[in-house]
């Protein structure tokens, strides 16, 4: 365990690398250092259809498909809350198939993972948010579940996912700021665990 509480972190992301574009990617504005000096990105919508949108899985060597994944998380606090669009959401994206049933221009099947709409939410307060009411990794923070589902596509779960990422909703209010400190998932394939941890570091 860190200094946090979290298991040790098994990937690093610093905001000043050049890796750093390709995880906040279409993220308007970008991160920045969070202004009281605690680890994480921050981000702070100042105006139209901005929105936080971190990447932190791409499809490797051997993919993972829907059935393989047990768990996604991250860590970080709302720093202003005014409805549950200021709190950020996980999706997941599938690979498309060409077969006249892929629902996007790019992905086949857009599973969305969000907060209940009477989630309890402390803003400023370090958590955890996982799509699982057991953490994986557990740590010793505040959790909130994100079991709300919304799907776009035909969601077979032998489908392989082709990218995976938190975001906030696009109509979520001026003003709304977020620290995101560790992004994550478990996923179990050909009988080995995969746990990855990932650190977005401020500097």
């Amino acid at each position: 365990m860190n200094s946090d509480g979290m298991p040790i972190h098994t990937g690093k992301v610093s905001l000043s690398s050049t890796s750093a574009l390709s995880v906040y990617a279409d993220t308007m504005p970008a991160p920045m250092q969070d202004d009281n000096g605690r680890e994480g990105w921050l981000w702070e919508k100042a105006g139209g259809l901005e929105k936080l949108n971190y990447y932190f899985y791409g499809e490797g060597r051997f993919p993972v498909t829907l059935a393989e994944l047990e768990n996604l998380f991250f860590v970080g606090s709302v720093e202003t809350y005014s409805a549950t669009t200021s709190v950020p959401f996980f999706v997941i994206y599938t690979k498309m198939q060409g077969d006249g049933q892929d629902a996007g221009s790019w992905y086949r099947s857009k599973i969305t993972y969000s907060i209940a709409t009477n989630a309890q939410i402390t803003l400023g307060m370090k958590t955890q948010f996982s799509i699982h009411s057991n953490p994986s990794p557990p740590c010793p923070l505040e959790h909130v579940v994100c079991n709300r589902t919304t799907v776009v596509g035909p969601n077979d779960q032998s489908e392989e996912i082709l990218t995976m990422s938190v975001q906030t909703d696009s109509a979520a209010p001026v003003g709304t700021k977020v620290l995101i400190s560790y992004v994550g998932y478990k996923e179990r394939n050909r009988h080995a665990i995969a746990n990855p941890n990932i650190l977005l570091s401020g500097t």
